[in-house]
């Protein structure tokens, strides 16, 4: 993952904080104090940071397999027997060779446009 912004901008920012003795530097680390609003400010720059790369260069399997709902699937399996009716057929189906199988998605029911409502209002009748 490339650099944060907040570690890109705290890389620039706090060599100044230190020359000009700034109280968000810790005088004994000389890095930024970790209760410091600086510190605060490079955090949130950090997280910013990981919200758009997840959002626009994260892998998208990944965010598929989170948001994936439960769906319907039609299974449809071809057996063959050897029979001399389609009854006799049905009563071998255990007998039977799976010659394939096909799984797909069930088409989405389609929906019901809403119903227009009138901007017009009714008008008392009498």
């Amino acid at each position: 993952m490339p650099i944060k912004l907040g570690d890109a901008i705290a890389g620039v920012a706090t060599p100044i904080a230190r020359v000009l003795g700034l109280p968000c530097i810790d005088p004994v680390t000389n890095q930024l104090r970790p209760e410091s609003g600086c510190a605060g400010r490079r955090n949130a720059l950090n997280d910013f940071s990981d919200a758009i790369f997840d959002r626009f260069w994260s892998n998208n399997k990944k965010k598929e397999t989170n948001t994936m709902e439960e769906q319907d699937y039609i299974i449809t399996k071809a057996i063959a027997v050897k029979a001399n009716s389609p009854e006799e057929a049905m009563q071998k189906i255990g007998e039977g060779k799976t010659v394939t199988i096909n799984v797909q998605l069930r088409p989405a029911q389609p929906q019901r446009p809403a119903q227009p409502t009138s901007l017009i209002p009714k008008q008392p009748q009498g």
